[in-house]
């Protein structure tokens, strides 16, 4: 059995054994790909176009943390704005034609390595303010952000470019049009290639927060016990959105389905779903790294205020002038 790329499940179903019946498993793939596409791409949209919209508006781009946050939200953005058109795909098969197969899967490609990258750099700096804050505050300049910026995307586009040149159009038995690898050996070194990214992430951002956790458990203050938890859940859904994606895509490198049906269609299924976990990241992105933040929370607050009805507004007003006391506790309370 061929291998497959992120964004070829349709291949992957189709290299399944010719006597296996694969019928249901295409209809599964292309109604389960078609909702959760839909989902994510939406709320990715959403989250991180606010996030964005937050930052240009209240914040500035003159802090590093702001840079990395701004160039992950446009990440993210370019990773989901492919969704739709691999929904369709799962539907259609590939009517887009070859230069767009090509130029969607480095596009798709380039939004995967360089989310994982900023959320990487992301974790190296946090680690540095917290554990060597001496360290960090000489690359707290913005050109240094802008910089290092330039480079993950400089990576990310590197990374890609087997994705572009060996990526084409073929068909199955029915007529199906796929948009897959036509190299097999380039297709495993991709899939290999992607498992690395993610192994020495995963190492990295394991280590940098492992050694946060231990500074700030030794610090008095008491507002440590909020940050070690929204550390640990930073992990955990890091690990499990990726985790079993990854391993599946190594599963399937080295054929372990061999010639029974059953097998393959439970590792196909599992693959699905693995998928659409770990696609869904994009979605908690904003959620992890901006909007639980205190000054993210506050600028949250005052747009939405901005943007109610005047009549709402004004009824908000009456409200805190006839119970102004305890209305400003509960907002303290919100910080």
């Amino acid at each position: 059995m061929g291998t497959t790329t992120f964004i070829d499940m349709t291949a992957y179903i189709a290299d399944l054994n010719s006597p296996c019946d694969n019928e249901d498993l295409f209809q599964f793939g292309a109604i389960f790909t078609a909702i959760l596409n839909s989902f994510i791409f939406f709320f990715s949209l959403l989250g991180n176009s606010l996030v964005l919209w937050i930052v240009v508006k209240y914040e500035n781009l003159s802090s590093i943390t702001n840079i990395f946050i701004v160039n992950l939200s446009i990440t993210d953005l370019v990773f989901a704005s492919m969704l739709p058109f691999w929904a369709a795909y799962h539907m259609l098969g590939w009517v887009f034609g070859e230069p767009l197969c090509k130029f969607m899967s480095a596009v798709f490609s380039v939004g995967f390595y360089s989310s994982i990258i900023f959320l990487t750099m992301m974790t190296i700096y946090r680690y540095l303010a917290v554990v060597h804050p001496l360290s960090a505050l000489r690359t707290r300049r913005r050109v240094s952000g802008i910089i290092l910026s330039g480079i993950i995307w400089v990576i990310s586009c590197l990374a890609t470019i087997p994705v572009l040149i060996f990526t084409t159009l073929d068909s199955d038995h029915d007529g199906f049009l796929m948009c897959e690898y036509d190299n097999s050996n380039w297709e495993v070194a991709s899939t290999y290639q992607q498992n690395l990214f993610f192994l020495v992430s995963l190492a990295i951002i394991s280590f940098c927060y492992f050694n946060i956790l231990r500074t700030l458990l030794r610090s008095p203050s008491q507002r440590r016990y909020r940050t070690v938890k929204l550390i640990l859940i930073i992990i955990v859904v890091y690990f499990l959105s990726w985790a079993p994606y990854n391993i599946l895509m190594f599963l399937g490198t080295i054929d372990l389905q061999g010639s029974d049906c059953e097998m393959s269609r439970h590792l196909a299924y599992a693959m699905y779903i693995c998928e659409k976990v770990a696609f869904s990241h994009c979605c908690l992105n904003p959620v992890l790294y901006a909007f639980v933040g205190i000054k993210f929370n506050r600028h949250l607050k005052r747009m939405f205020l901005r943007c109610r009805p005047c009549i709402v507004q004004e009824l908000s007003i009456s409200m805190r002038v006839s119970s102004h006391d305890n209305l400003h506790h509960e907002d303290l309370s919100l910080y």
